[in-house]
């Protein structure tokens, strides 16, 4: 069984005692994938079906359903073993870039400060390097080139120390944070859809499994427009996933009933969900990184690149195709530190005024609730709300037990 996280993770917090409905409305995972994948989990990991006399089946799981599931499925095993590897692989690939970072700036200004250091003690020694036509030979190198006095070029040689010394205490150390400024987190909203169908599910239930379709659309984005907007297309996906019933009004209007979401174990006055009054996607973001640890790595792209290009210089009229070739990378990848960036911010601004667009026209939506028509269409749906909270005397049959003690128990 290739096992749904999500629905593992509702299992737990719903206190390992579940109907399809619950888990539904916690996840927003579609009816018929609940349904088939409780079942597989029960009956993989040792639990048990309860029913009532309704009909309503309800899934007991052992609290330690994960560690049976991995003992007993060698490709979940594997699964979980190949992501511990995934996740250590991945930061190890973030805080290269951190390192490479730290290395190309050494041998850059090292370079630098060694050239100098050898021009300057030519000079001192009385070599020709100051009578502007000769030759000058950098003894630690054994270079040969044009003479030029560079007096100037010392690294800052206590710039990392402490800067690993204050990004310690920081949600993110110096290598993650050059990884963070460079590529960024991540999408804020790769959650998105899980929940938006979270939200619409509580939503429902919370209003005893009806629903109009003005409550609904603000957490959708395509709601469509002319006859499509108007006979409510955009929720049809709303029905598929949640098994919904169309009912129309005397006069013509529409509402939703979803018989699956009406049944619960759950308690509503200790449900911690909180539903907004519209989808809101999160803000992106440039980077998780503090603006300290902003300002340094991008102070440090720009040192690089100045470096690099200050070491072309002094190398520039030697004509040795592995030194070419050496800066021509350090170049190229200097460069990249600086654009990469530098797109990605205008990208990210751009991506905001779109998120901050798409948020505006969901909660527009919100302040259609307070017209007349809709309060009539609410006070329609009335007729099709209810809830029924299963109790133990409701269960009529469980696996857990033989059949017929289950039947003595009746008759007493």
């Amino acid at each position: 069984m290739n096992a749904n996280p999500q629905l593992m993770t509702a299992v737990e917090q719903l206190g390992y005692r579940v109907t399809c409905g619950d888990v539904v409305t916690h996840t927003g995972i579609r009816l018929e994938e609940a349904r088939s994948g409780l079942l597989a989990l029960a009956n993989q990991t040792g639990g048990h079906l309860q029913v009532t006399d309704t009909g309503e089946v309800i899934y007991v799981l052992l609290p330690d359903f994960r560690q049976v599931l991995l003992r007993q499925n060698l490709r979940l095993r594997l699964k979980v073993w190949l992501d511990r590897a995934l996740s250590v692989g991945f930061y190890l690939v973030r805080i290269s870039f951190g390192i490479l970072l730290v290395t190309s700036i050494s041998i850059v200004y090292l370079t630098i400060l060694a050239i100098t250091l050898a021009a300057i003690f030519s000079n001192d020694n009385g070599g020709d390097c100051g009578d502007g036509g000769g030759t000058c030979v950098l003894g630690i190198f054994d270079w040969g080139g044009n003479s030029r006095n560079y007096t100037t070029m010392t690294p800052d040689t206590n710039t990392v120390a402490p800067l690993r010394a204050k990004t310690q205490r920081k949600p993110l150390n110096f290598l993650e944070a050059v990884f963070s400024v460079l590529f960024g987190d991540g999408n804020p909203n790769a959650d998105l859809e899980q929940r938006r169908w979270s939200y619409i599910g509580n939503l429902i239930h919370r209003q005893q499994g009806v629903a109009i379709g003005e409550q609904i659309a603000p957490y959708l984005d395509d709601l469509g427009q002319g006859t499509d907007r108007e006979y409510e297309n955009y929720m049809l996906p709303v029905l598929t996933k949640f098994n919904g019933i169309p009912e129309v009004s005397p006069t013509g209007q529409l509402v939703y009933h979803f018989p699956d979401l009406q049944t619960t174990l759950r308690d509503d006055s200790s449900t911690s969900t909180r539903i907004p009054q519209s989808l809101r996607e999160r803000k992106w973001k440039f980077t998780k990184a503090t603006p300290t640890q902003t300002n340094w790595s991008i102070a440090l792209f720009a040192g690089n690149l100045v470096g690099i290009g200050i070491l072309a210089i002094l190398l520039g009229k030697i004509s040795s195709g592995l030194i070419s070739g050496t800066i021509a990378v350090l170049a190229l990848y200097g460069i990249g530190l600086v654009i990469i960036p530098s797109c990605r911010y205008f990208w990210v601004k751009q991506q905001d005024r779109k998120v901050r667009k798409r948020n505006d026209l969901r909660r527009q939506q919100v302040s259609l609730l307070g017209q007349g028509l809709i309060q009539e269409k609410l006070d329609y749906a009335k007729q099709f709300a209810k809830q029924h909270k299963i109790t133990d005397r409701d269960i009529i049959y469980t696996t857990s037990e033989d059949l017929l003690p289950q039947e003595f128990k009746k008759l007493e």
